[in-house]
This record gives structure tokens, C-alpha cells and sequence, in this order.
């Protein structure tokens, strides 16, 4: 999920049902932790995610809402030549893409001159000489009359929306398989540039972060299968494509920095600044966003649940534990600690009142208070069967989370 700023929280008193419910301003439901913690204890099958990463069958956040194995086919089949026997076969793995395509500039958030940016990517593979981006710019010539350079120094924006939308929609057979292996090869590309620019922080992140779950995992009792899987799981960690046309890759507007994808075991570091002058990370900062989003792929289980938040409940206890644990994995960069021994979190940490009532809860736990912070540690990571035990626990961080909102 993205790493953002903090967002205000109001908390209803528990009911006659004794059930707390929570609402986060910019949560779109509100969070029942009797029902959470239902679902939470609810034995899954734990080793899904990884066999479907390794099968190739999880989300590469792209535009065209591909897998992996799917893109790989495409590409395969335009350098062997096979374009059009896989196309006869099996039209439909060219058609999902490209339908895809189309909702997009027809259905989604209209936040960029889709056309227009889509047209001026291209131009960027085409100097680059990358046989999908000649093929399309020649079928775009064929059908148009015009290559893509020509449509984009003589048209607006709305006219370069129109010739996608009008190309997505009724593509016919050759643009749909052009199209659809043009948009396998930009998010490679895509993927590739992550990799390149981070690559080296991610490899050197994911050690660091096993080693800290690991090592509270020892003190929590958290099972040791739930241990491999967490392993499991941060070791195939990826980039996923870096893809603007499936949404903004800034941090305007939102203050997402980065962002997991549920069910994909795939990040994204998001460019700084606006979508008219975006720049790359600090190292520092795409530190702190890549240990957030690998603690968020350690603790995913499918497609629905990640650490503590499913069904879109429980977002803040989820994100002050993701983030809590990328904090302590990254060296404590935003918790200051007083000479008292007392400590604080930064207001420039994500969600930093969320992470103070994790910490407040794990030095409780250190302290022999309370065991809430083993109950919501281990649910995290997929292992707690005891429902009662945790909505206790979730009932003891949001009623903390409001109180320290109120300080």
C-alpha cells in the first residue's frame, strides 16, 4: 500500500455489543475490529502468494493489468516470430491488455493528458530503436496516415485522446497484437528502470528487514513456518512496472511515495515532486520507502488481507506497524529518544501517530504490561488463531491512536 502522511481518525465509543468501530477520514470504510479480528484468525492457504509469484500468475502493475508469465509469452513470441500462430491460438492474452488499455483513458481518473503522455513515452522507446516501439509506430502510420511524432507536434491533447481512444476501441486484428506487445515491452522497460536506480537499496534493505522480524519474532513466539514464509516472501520481492498511464508516479497530490501492490509481492519507489518536474529519490528517502514496502510484501498473504488490514479495515493499525518495523529496520531514523529514556516519533514519519501507539504498545509488551503488541505482531504476520485476544489488541491501539490524537 502507499506510504503516506497521517491522516485524522474519529473513534466511536464501544457499543452494547462491546465492538469498537473506527473511521479514518480518508479511509472509505469503517474499521469493526470484532469483525477484523474474525478474519484475521481465519486459517488461509499461507503459501499461495509465493507459488503464484513463482508461477508467474501475480499483477505487474502495469496499464494493461498483465502477469508475468503473460508478458513473457508476448515477448517471446514477437523475438521468435510466432506473433500471429499465438495470436489464432490464444487471441485473448493480445485482447486483455489492450481492453484495458482502453478503460483506462475512457473510465479512469483523469489526473494526465493520457494521449498525449502515452504518445511522448513512446517516442523515448522508438529513439531507443526497441523493435515493439517501431512495429507500433509503423501500424499507428498505417492507420493514421501519421507516425507518432507527426501526431504529436500537430495535435492538442484531446485530439491525441481521441486517436487512443478511437485505436483501443476498435484496435482490429493487427493493431491488437502490435499494441499488446508494445505494452508488454514498456513495462519491462519500466520494471528495468526501478531496478536500476534502486535495485542495489532493495537488495541491501531486504537483509535488514528479515533480520529485525526476525528478531522480535523470536521474543513474540511467532511459529517458525510463518518465519520461512516471511523470508520466503522478501526475498522474491520486485520492482513492479513503473507505469504512468496506470496512475500518477509522483508524490503530488497524494504524498505517496511509494506503494505496494496486494497480492503481487511487487514495489514502486514514486518519482519526487509533480508530473511537470519529477525527480528521483535521495537515497535516504528511497530508503525509508523500501523498507515500508517490503515490510508491507513480508506480511501479505493474498490478494485481500496484508498484515492487519483486510476488506479495507484496519488501516492505521496496519501502516503504524509497517511502518514501525521499517523504522526500526532502517536505524530509528524518526523515533528520537530523550536522555529520560522517553520517546517521540518525527511528524515528518508516515503515519507517525499510528507508529507512536505501536511503539507505546511494544514497550508495554517489553515491560510486561500488557501482551497486545505480540498479539497484533503476530497477526501481522499471519499467526494468531486467539480472536478474542486480538480485538483486545486492536481495541487497546485505536483507543490509544485516538488518545495521543488528542494530546
Amino acid at each position: 500500500m502507499p506510504v503516506k502522511y497521517n491522516n485524522c481518525m474519529q473513534k466511536e465509543p464501544r457499543n452494547d455489543n462491546a465492538e469498537m468501530r473506527v473511521q479514518d477520514a480518508h479511509e472509505p470504510v469503517e474499521t469493526d475490529t470484532t469483525f477484523l479480528a474474525s478474519e484475521l484468525t481465519r486459517v488461509v492457504d499461507l503459501s499461495r502468494l509465493t507459488r503464484e509469484f513463482d508461477e508467474g500468475l501475480t499483477p505487474l502493475r502495469d496499464v494493461g493489468q498483465m502477469r508475468a508469465v503473460q508478458r513473457e509469452i508476448l515477448l517471446n513470441a514477437r523475438q521468435a516470430g510466432s506473433i500471429d500462430t499465438m495470436f489464432q491460438n490464444h487471441a485473448v492474452i493480445f485482447e486483455d491488455p489492450v481492453h484495458r488499455l482502453h478503460d483506462r483513458i475512457v473510465k479512469g481518473d483523469q489526473d494526465q493528458p493520457i494521449g498525449h503522455n502515452f504518445l511522448v513515452n513512446a517516442t523515448m522507446f522508438i529513439d531507443a530503436q526497441y523493435p515493439w516501439a517501431l512495429d507500433l509506430d509503423a501500424a499507428i502510420l498505417a492507420r493514421t496516415g501519421r507516425n507518432i511524432r507527426d501526431h504529436i507536434a500537430h495535435g492538442d491533447f484531446q485530439s491525441k485522446d481521441k486517436l487512443l481512444t478511437d485505436i483501443t476501441e476498435n484496435p482490429g486484428p493487427e493493431m491488437i497484437k502490435v499494441m499488446a506487445v508494445y505494452l508488454a515491452g514498456r513495462s519491462l522497460i519500466g520494471e528495468q528502470y526501478l531496478r536500476e536506480n534502486y535495485g542495489e537499496i532493495l537488495e541491501r534493505t531486504k537483509g535488514d528487514v528479515f533480520a529485525l522480524i526476525q528478531q522480535i519474532a523470536v521474543s513474540t513466539g511467532l511459529r517458525t513456518d510463518m518465519i520461512e514464509r516471511v523470508a520466503a516472501q522478501i526475498h522474491r520481492t520486485t520492482f513492479g512496472s513503473f507505469d504512468h498511464l496506470a496512475g500518477l508516479v509522483t508524490s503530488q497530490d497524494t504524498g505517496a511515495m511509494g506503494d505496494y501492490r496486494i497480492g503481487s509481492l511487487r514495489i514502486e519507489v514514486q518519482f519526487e515532486g509533480s508530473v511537470r518536474s519529477p525527480g528521483l529519490r535521495t537515497e535516504a528517502d528511497a530508503l525509508g520507502v523500501i523498507a515500508h514496502e517490503l515490510v508491507h510484501a513480508s506480511s501479505a498473504q493474498y490478494e485481500s488481507r496484508c498484515g492487519l488490514q483486510m476488506h479495507r479495515q484496519g488501516m492505521q493499525a496496519n501502516e503504524g506497524m509497517t511502518e514501525y518495523l521499517a523504522q526500526l529496520a532502517t536505524r530509528s531514523p524518526g523515533i528520537l529518544t530523550a536522555p529520560s529514556g522517553s520517546s517521540r516519533v518525527s511528524h515528518d514519519v508516515p503515519y507517525s501517530v499510528s507508529v507512536l501507539a505501536i511503539l507505546s504498545l511494544h514497550k508495554q509488551y517489553l515491560a510486561g504490561t500488557n501482551r497486545h503488541f505480540e498479539a497484533l505482531f503476530n497477526a501481522y504476520h499471519g499467526d494468531i488463531r486467539d480472536q478474542s485476544k486480538l480485538e483486545s489488541a486492536l481495541d487497546a491501539f485505536y483507543t490509544l491512536h485516538g488518545d495521543i490524537r488528542q494530546m
